[in-house]
């Protein structure tokens, strides 16, 4: 494994389930825990039940045999390992998982299974769960510029503390952060969502936000950006959009989802300051009004 920061961030195995966003949040919490950073390894180790310690190697994107790419792999003087699987978003595909599990205890030192991810409990056996909110924790007052950086990356790219400007939402993941955030403190962890975008044409797309599930069940719900006008143009309305039941504060479906044959659509107009989750909690009310 590279030492070199960048380099780490910038290495991405062909044929990982992982996303390159999820591997890019691994690749730089791999970056603190190859230094030995007390707090992250004692967070990580505590979880896996193990002695708080440094790692010897680790390892992002390790192949594990016929069982495919985990995303890291932490091993420590004597042989003990843990296993860690990243994820950055819930309803992950975790199809691979009794793969890795099933290689892992071939090992001669029985390993630990580690999940970090959104959630605190309710995760598969034999894994145990560590968020990214925790690792935010970890490394808070932290006097390394990178650590709080990384901090607060977490904070507003992943967990969606925090604001995006027009340009921020379309370049970078923090408006997926601030939809996933908002519907989870809306509808509860039980709630589904998943990013979707249309392709972008000259550097812009007709929508950008999430779909999702209040209820776990079919996902008929989607908030974000959607263009102003077709041609695509540089304004955006942030929009909600309900494919079956209606919705408070009914407007015309916007051009640019022409295609959508979704029937109820409400906004907050054209979007000319930075989109926060107060913002999105707005329109997620008028659903549950409903």
């Amino acid at each position: 494994m590279p030492d070199n920061l960048f380099t780490m961030l910038s290495a991405f195995r062909p044929g990982s389930a992982a996303t390159p966003f999820e591997n890019y949040c691994t690749s730089g919490l791999a970056y603190f825990l190859k230094r030995g950073h007390h707090m992250l390894t004692a967070l990580i180790t505590y979880a896996a039940g193990h002695p708080a310690e440094p790692a010897a190697i680790v390892e992002v994107q390790p192949r594990l045999a016929e069982a495919g790419v985990a995303d890291l792999l932490l091993t420590f003087e004597g042989g003990r390992r843990i296993l860690i699987e990243v994820q950055v978003e819930p309803g992950a595909d975790e199809s691979l998982l009794p793969g890795l599990e099933s290689v892992a205890r071939e090992w001669a030192e029985q390993p630990a299974f580690v999940m970090l991810g959104l959630r605190a409990e309710s995760v598969p056996a034999p894994w145990q769960p560590v968020t990214w909110h925790q690792v935010a924790e970890a490394l808070e007052g932290d006097p390394d510029p990178v650590a709080t950086e990384f901090r607060q990356f977490i904070l507003e790219d992943l967990l969606g503390d925090g604001e995006a400007s027009l340009d921020e939402a379309i370049a970078t993941n923090k408006l997926y952060a601030i939809g996933g955030a908002a519907i989870r403190q809306a509808f509860g962890p039980g709630a589904r969502y998943v990013n979707s975008a249309s392709r972008p044409l000259h550097g812009q797309y007709r929508y950008l936000g999430t779909t999702f599930a209040p209820d776990g069940g079919d996902m008929q719900y989607w908030i974000g950006i959607v263009n102003e006008t077709v041609p695509l143009g540089e304004h955006y309305h942030l929009m909600l959009a309900s494919k079956e039941k209606p919705v408070l504060f009914p407007v015309e479906q916007p051009r640019a989802t022409g295609d959508w044959k979704w029937a109820h659509w409400t906004g907050m107009g054209r979007v000319v300051r930075p989109i926060t989750p107060v913002e999105y909690e707005g329109l997620l009310e008028r659903i549950k009004a409903r």
